[in-house]
């Protein structure tokens, strides 16, 4: 087999979490920690105010990315998954009816599960195809009666972009609030629109966003009464603090506890990098890279190719049967030095549709904004000889 890429690792799981991250983040982080690090809002000095202005600025350049007017309606997070918790458990009441899709991440799934138990909710699945179509039929007809649909913009196992302008639509015609998990889109395909087609958005900085890790962010639509969400944390907000209750406006309503600024600073310059760079030029390169996968791994022996139909991500599923799943993972390592995922990835409802759950997953291949041609080049070669020398 082919010796070890031993220049370095070629990072191609880039739907976990990207590496590398943008240019500038290391610097802003490290500017932070040697020259600032005082709490955003919690004191009138000037280090504090520093602090308080990158907070400001990073909303405000987020809200612009996503066609956000008011940036307060930025409310940060931990990750997404924290996002999604706080508009789930804030919004939904007793016995409501929530739609989501066959091919939904644990992040959404789980925590409706255990708000199936405690609030009674219907939860009505729209049906997909092994190619991850989802019935838009179904979906209509599902909506009726509604308060939430819930779901992933593109699915993190097979890269399939859900038909956003007709989910948006049927939803409105039927006055139900949209939830977005923009985990694996925020960054990777142009926003700029979303907020007038979604209630509310859910993201996380260490994906598209090319970030640090501990920085997410719920997005809550310009037209949408924000009253009717309830926080999920409580506690000090550095403002009001003569009372005891949480405060009423925002952002403070929703981001109790001291923020994590470090990631914060790093987000901000790799939003300007993003910026700079533009979305839809990130958008071209992945999908460009995914394109050169398919047509490499096509009509390889003991290959099977996920494939799906419509607009998607940089994300491709792929699998060696003569292999384990871990085998593959490992010789990729260990012998090639490509990092990919492999297994069910959070995800467990989108390889039962996929059907390859019952395989234990996927090898999962995300290329990324820093992904080579010539690094795509190599792992194809990697897999053909991986697959040609079992069987």
């Amino acid at each position: 087999m082919q010796s070890k890429n031993t220049s370095k690792y070629i990072y191609l799981d880039n739907a976990a979490t990207t590496f590398p991250k943008a240019p500038g983040v290391k610097e802003a982080i490290n500017g932070f920690l040697e020259n600032i690090g005082a709490s955003a809002g919690r004191s009138g000095h000037s280090l504090s105010i520093e602090s308080g202005r990158i907070l400001y600025q990073t909303r405000k350049t987020l809200a612009n990315l996503v066609g956000l007017k008011d940036c307060k309606r930025i409310l940060f997070t931990l990750n997404a998954t924290m996002a999604i918790n706080t508009l789930l458990q804030g919004f939904l009441k007793e016995r409501d009816i929530v739609v989501v899709t066959q091919m939904e991440h644990n992040a959404i799934k789980r925590p409706l599960n255990a708000l199936k138990e405690r609030l009674k909710l219907e939860v009505r699945t729209i049906p997909c195809n092994s190619m991850h179509e989802v019935d838009l039929k179904g979906a209509k007809a599902m909506l009726k009666g509604a308060k939430l649909l819930a779901c992933a913009h593109i699915n993190n196992v097979s890269g399939a972009m859900i038909p956003l302008e007709e989910f948006a639509a049927l939803a409105k015609a039927q006055k139900v609030a949209f939830l977005l998990d923009g985990a694996q889109s925020v960054g990777y395909v142009e926003m700029n629109e979303v907020m007038h087609q979604v209630d509310f958005l859910a993201l996380s900085a260490h994906k598209g966003l090319l970030a640090p890790m501990g920085v997410g962010a719920l997005v809550v639509a310009d037209h949408f009464d924000i009253e009717r969400i309830e926080p999920l944390i409580f506690g000090g907000t550095g403002s009001l603090s003569e009372e005891e209750i949480q405060p009423l406006f925002l952002p403070d309503r929703f981001e109790s506890g001291t923020p994590n600024m470090h990631g914060i600073s790093g987000l901000q310059a790799s939003l300007e990098w993003i910026k700079n760079k533009g979305v839809e030029n990130i958008h071209r390169h992945e999908l460009d890279l995914r394109e050169q996968l398919i047509a490499g791994l096509s009509g390889i022996l003991n290959l099977k190719i996920y494939h799906t139909k419509g607009r998607s991500g940089g994300t491709l599923s792929v699998d060696i049967p003569s292999y384990t799943l871990s085998e593959i993972g490992e010789i990729l390592d260990s012998r090639y030095g490509i990092c990919v995922r492999v297994g069910l990835h959070c995800s467990p409802s989108s390889h039962q549709s996929l059907g390859s759950f019952v395989r234990g997953g996927t090898i999962r291949l995300s290329p990324g904004a820093f992904t080579t041609k010539e690094e795509i080049d190599f792992t194809i070669n990697a897999l053909r000889e991986i697959a040609e020398h079992r069987r």
